[in-house]
């Protein structure tokens, strides 16, 4: 059995618990991602978030939090899981998100994923463009 080190074991500890972590199953993958970034919050680092996989029942899973950075260091919170969302509810919510926070179409940011056959090639496609922290992809 090979053993870990100690950087290996904290790494899995953080993944197995991290609450804010969406986990992408056999035959899932990523659908969108949703970023409101009002400018009323930028000078705090603010950030409205909204992840989205598609499930292999076709509905959606969705997490969304706030994201900030304060000192140097992410901080999340105000965390919402949702394990079943149609997809026909998304534009609404993302519109309704937008007037929640106040967010103009020129604040807000949606990376479409849904056209990429393979969880990989998603996964290629933001490392790209500089999107995934490399930490969270096992």
């Amino acid at each position: 059995m090979k053993k870990q080190n100690k950087n290996e074991k904290l790494k899995k500890q953080k993944l197995d618990y991290d609450p804010y972590l969406m986990r992408i199953n056999k035959g899932e993958r990523m659908y969108k991602i949703y970023i409101f970034r009002p400018f009323a919050g930028r000078e705090n680092n603010f950030e409205y978030r909204i992840l989205t996989k598609e499930k292999t029942n076709g509905m959606l899973e969705m997490v969304s939090y706030n994201f900030k950075i304060v000192d140097g260091v992410p901080q999340k919170s105000s965390i919402m899981k949702s394990p079943e969302v149609p997809k026909d509810n998304m534009d609404e919510m993302v519109q309704n998100m937008m007037i929640t926070t106040n967010t103009s179409q020129e604040e807000f940011e949606e990376i479409d994923l849904s056209d990429f056959k393979t969880l990989e090639e998603q996964i290629e496609f933001l490392q790209k463009k500089n999107k995934v922290d490399s930490m969270y992809v096992t």
